[in-house]
Formats: C-alpha cells, sequence, structure tokens
C-alpha cells in the first residue's frame, strides 16, 4: 500500500542496519489519519511492502476507481510488484509496513517473488498463525521505536534464503533504475556476462517483473519525480530527457500506468509522490 494523505497523523521511517539495509528501504508507522477523501489511487512504483494493520477495521481494495465492488484486507497483507494502479479505501489508520527495496523480498519467502505480481494477498495465508504472534506483539507496546525493533527481529527470524544478495541481479536494478531511458535488455546481460534469457528468468524470480517491464516503471518514475522538481511543466522536453520515442509513447505509457494523461494528473496528485486522493 502506501503512505497516502496521512495528515494530523504520527509519521515515523525507520532505516535498519546490516544485513536488512540490503533489502529492506525502510520501515514505516502511521497513525491517526483523518482524510476527507473516500478512495486513493496508488501507482506502481516498483516496490513491494507487507504492511500489519494495527487497526480491528477492514481495509478496502476495490475493483476500480468506479466500481463499489471491493475485497476486504485484514490484519495483515503483502502488496506484489505492480503493473498497474490500485484503488483502495481511505480512513483512519493504524499500520506499520516494510518497504522492500526490488529484490528484496526474495529472502524471506520461498517461493519465486514473481506470484505475488499484481496482488495483495493476505499475509495469513503465507505465514500463517506467525501472522497473529507478531501483530499481537505490536500491539503490546506503545513507541513506533519498539515496534520497529520487533518488526526487525521478525524478518531476522523469517529469512528462507541466503542474505547474501545477488550482486548480478542489484546491479542490473541498479542500472534499470538510474538509468531506464537508454539500456537494452541484451545489452544489460552481455555487460553482467550472462545470456538475456537467463537474466530475464532470474529478475523475474528474485524482483518480480522482467526487466523490461521493471524498466519502464522505472522510466515512468522518473518522469514523476521530474515532475515535483520543475515549476514549469515541460512535457516534451521530460519525454524526451525520459527516453520516450514520441509524444504519443509517452502519453499511451503514462494513462497504463495511472490512468490519466499527463495534463489530468498534474491538477488531480495528491500530496505525496505515486498517490492521488479520490472523491
Amino acid at each position: 500500500m502506501s503512505l497516502g494523505s496521512f495528515i494530523q497523523m504520527i509519521y515515523k521511517l525507520h532505516f535498519p542496519k546490516l544485513p536488512l539495509s540490503q533489502f529492506v528501504e525502510n520501515i514505516w508507522f502511521v497513525a491517526g489519519n483523518h482524510p476527507e477523501h473516500t478512495r486513493e489511487k496508488l501507482l506502481p512504483d516498483g516496490a513491494i511492502e507487507l504492511i500489519i494493520d494495527l487497526d480491528p477495521e477492514p481495509k478496502k481494495l476495490f475493483q476500480d476507481e468506479h466500481s463499489e465492488q471491493f475485497r476486504s484486507c485484514k490484519k495483515a497483507w503483502i502488496s506484489g510488484e505492480r503493473t498497474r494502479y490500485i484503488i483502495i479505501g481511505s480512513g483512519n489508520t493504524s499500520m506499520i509496513g516494510i518497504r522492500f527495496r526490488p529484490g528484496g523480498a526474495y529472502p524471506f519467502f520461498s517461493f519465486p517473488i514473481s506470484e505475488l505480481n499484481d496482488s495483495v494477498i493476505d499475509l495469513d495465508l503465507i505465514l500463517g498463525r506467525l501472522v497473529d504472534d507478531i501483530r499481537e506483539q505490536l500491539l503490546e507496546v506503545d513507541s513506533p521505536e519498539a515496534r520497529f525493533v520487533l518488526l526487525e527481529a521478525f524478518l531476522l527470524g523469517h529469512v528462507r534464503r541466503s542474505l547474501e544478495a545477488d550482486r548480478l541481479i542489484m546491479f542490473a536494478v541498479r542500472q534499470l533504475q538510474h538509468s531506464p531511458q537508454f539500456l537494452a535488455i541484451r545489452d544489460l546481460a552481455n555487460t553482467i556476462g550472462i545470456t538475456q534469457k537467463h537474466l530475464i528468468s532470474q529478475f523475474e524470480k528474485v524482483v518480480g517483473l522482467r526487466p523490461k517491464t521493471f524498466a519502464r516503471i522505472s522510466k515512468f518514475q522518473k518522469v514523476l519525480t521530474t515532475i515535483e522538481q520543475q515549476k514549469k511543466v515541460e512535457w516534451s522536453a521530460i519525454a524526451s530527457d525520459c527516453g520516450y520515442y514520441d509524444q504519443a509513447h509517452f502519453i499511451k505509457e503514462f494513462q497504463a500506468f495511472s490512468g490519466l494523461n499527463p495534463s489530468a494528473y498534474l491538477t488531480q496528485r495528491g500530496e505525496y509522490l505515486n498517490y492521488i486522493p479520490l472523491p
């Protein structure tokens, strides 16, 4: 999920040390938000998040922005890599979550991470009774800092593979994140010294997405970051600088990931990156 429009709230970030810092970008805690809107659109950002809800009330995951149909998420869930936006319900929230780096979730699960793609899965379906145990422990302490310590210990106690990062895949991730507009997957495989087929297979297993899809999302993220840094947005320059073939290609990709054309995004975007409040 996301941090969304949490206003008038407690908001804390924790950055783990080694060895977890190789795999976890941050652990976050939020409480006490009172949003005026009823739904939130969360855009694909290349990350996986594991979330434990400290509220008793289930959260809603809507079929789309126009539908009244939803499924309930209770207690804890994991949101896999996404290739399109999702719609969640707004409301009072007390949550703690782990934001994994790309490929960072892999050591903590015994299956290919691609099985989580475009899904929000109740965590007890994967971890069973352990979910209730850690949630009860988190509810027994009051401070965010104490909760961070508990969640770190939980994660370290749930290691399913070596905590030695896959250097080749992590190199590929960094290249695709920092230069998504320039890299061809074939050239990246040659640079690493493996076949293109092996790179795609291993990347999908560890990161979740195929390299080309991950590059597309990284490029989209570069666009959003560039927009936030500019007072006056020049769409043609952004499209060119971020490596899109032409304006039509740029608009098509932007709509695929956000459900909006770029101009509409400017008027509807929320206070935080990758987040759009809905009525």
